[in-house]
């Protein structure tokens, strides 16, 4: 029997990822490692973790406040992807939500991601809301993230790279956080 489950498993891999639920790692405010696989949120783009969006003194980094954003809205719960699929570029690709919370929706809403305009239809309308409320990436001038990785300004031995320093400052943050508590039940 379990052959027969390998066997499929090799032979319909999207079958294989038709759902994954798990422990989560962000790699990026649209990106999620869940089950050791690599997936981007469905129909939005965020920013890089290496982009600044604003200008002169109103300059930030919403790369890093989008993922840092993602890790809080997650806050090490479980999180479930589906409908998850490859794109033309190899990635993986799903809707992925906590607790019934839409993640991509909830990075549209507080403006530190943008509706993909290929796919992300079902976001237009709450990417108009935070656009008119000026929050996030809206609250001064950017550069669409799709754009700004387009003309260069992360290529992808960078993002790979960056994506790997994240995962490594998240995780080390997160084993302090659990030392810090587990110190604190014991003293």
């Amino acid at each position: 029997m379990r052959r027969i489950v390998v066997a499929l498993l090799l032979l319909f891999p999207a079958a294989a990822m038709a759902e994954v639920s798990g422990s989560a790692m962000v790699m990026d405010g649209d990106t999620v490692t869940v089950e050791g696989q690599d997936i981007s949120l469905y129909g939005v783009n965020a920013p890089s973790i290496v982009q600044s969006c604003g200008i002169d003194e109103g300059m930030w980094q919403c790369g890093w406040e989008a993922a840092n954003r993602l890790e809080e809205i997650i806050a090490g719960r479980s999180v479930t992807c589906t409908d998850i699929v490859e794109d033309e570029n190899g990635h993986m690709v799903g809707r992925c939500s906590v607790e019934g919370e839409d993640l991509a929706g909830a990075m549209v809403d507080e403006g530190l991601a943008v509706a993909n305009a290929d796919t992300g239809a079902d976001y237009q309308a709450r990417a108009m809301a935070a656009s008119d409320a000026k929050v996030g990436m809206w609250s001064g001038p950017f550069i669409d993230p799709l754009t700004w990785a387009e003309i260069g300004g992360c290529g992808c031995s960078a993002r790979k790279q960056s994506m790997m320093e994240t995962a490594a400052l998240l995780k080390a943050q997160r084993a302090a956080e659990e030392a810090e508590a587990e110190e604190d039940l014991t003293n």
